[in-house]
């Protein structure tokens, strides 16, 4: 299982190969891939702001990826997440926190091309991996 982050997402609906490389590098169909709702929501948002933007067609395109809600718990880990995260690291912001809290909750690394989740102190709490 891997926690995608908006960067990857919104990479992968603008055709980015290395987002489809790391998907057929780290198991395709085969693997659980899972979007935190802040994480989709970024996304579709994104595709609905855009001139010719196409949320059905995006939402089509990203039917491989499983949803996450996050809920109150979730909102808790990722303060405590932030709170880890060593002085003079990176200031996580609140949809980031939670797509972090996501790949704790859920045991599973979080895959990002996001400064601030791959940041090495983000790293040193946090499972990242980059693509």
């Amino acid at each position: 299982m891997k926690v995608l982050d908006a960067t990857f997402l919104i990479d992968y609906l603008d055709g980015i190969e290395a987002t489809r490389e790391f998907y057929e590098e780290h198991g395709g169909d085969q693997t659980r891939w899972v979007a935190p709702v802040p994480a989709f929501a970024e996304a579709l948002v994104g595709e609905g702001n855009l001139p010719s933007g196409d949320v059905d067609g995006a939402r089509s395109d990203l039917a491989w990826v499983d949803v996450h809600p996050v809920d109150e718990r979730t909102a808790v880990t990722a303060g405590y997440i932030a709170d880890e995260i060593a002085p003079g690291g990176p200031y996580l912001d609140g949809p980031d926190a939670l797509i972090a809290a996501v790949g704790r909750e859920l045991d599973a690394p979080v895959v990002s091309g996001d400064g601030d989740l791959t940041h090495e102190e983000t790293k040193k709490v946090v499972d990242v991996e980059e693509y």
